[in-house]
């Protein structure tokens, strides 16, 4: 969630944590199935974490 808040505050897409990144509403197509994964949002962003080893 984190990153999300600071992609937030600086109304820009991208955080050096993210695995994948997007701002509006996400395609759940496009997250990967399976694996352990963190997934943070905050007003409208959102931050998708790939944890190694998955």
């Amino acid at each position: 969630m984190a990153a999300a808040r600071r992609m937030a505050a600086a109304g820009v897409v991208g955080d050096p944590v993210c695995t994948m990144a997007s701002a509006g509403r996400p395609d759940p197509a496009l997250v990967p199935q399976g694996g352990r994964i963190g997934i943070g949002s905050h007003d409208g962003y959102w931050c998708l974490i790939v944890k190694p080893g998955s």
